[in-house]
């Protein structure tokens, strides 16, 4: 029974890194999109269609993000689940302390700040450029 859960819960922990490398990747190509849609966004010549547009883009962004995983719960979130599962579940020992290791690990190797970091630079860059240029959008005189 023990060693049932312990490979259900190993299991856990290998979809939990996948779905982590599947998040960034997503976020790097929507960021691309982001960022295409952005140039796009600043093309339109009145200035109100322009943040109408920009306000779109992102809403539009967030949205394609959310609805690309079936688990909609947040990286924090599933993470505390399967701690306490593991806690919960598996009986106090070696085995425990092993599955809340690999979880500790992922959080160190996949979850740093570091690490998401270079994960999604793309996206990072392609927000940052959005950003800026809001700024620079608020920061001009508009002509109505």
């Amino acid at each position: 029974m023990q060693e049932d859960l312990n490979i259900s819960i190993k299991k856990e922990l290998i979809n939990f890194e996948a779905h982590i490398d599947a998040y960034y990747s997503s976020l790097n190509t929507e960021g691309v999109w982001l960022f295409l849609a952005t140039l796009g966004c600043w093309g339109v010549s009145p200035a109100w269609p322009q943040l109408h547009a920009i306000v779109l883009t992102v809403i539009l962004f967030m949205h394609r993000t959310y609805l690309k995983f079936n688990d909609k719960r947040s990286l924090k979130t599933i993470s505390k689940d399967l701690e306490s599962k593991i806690k919960n579940e598996l009986d106090a020992g070696d085995t425990q302390k092993a599955r809340l290791h690999d979880l500790q690990q992922i959080h160190n190797i996949k979850l740093s700040t570091t690490s998401q970091f270079k994960s999604t630079i793309i996206f990072f860059l392609c927000y940052t450029f959005l950003v800026v240029t809001v700024w620079h959008w608020f920061s001009i005189p508009k002509v109505y």
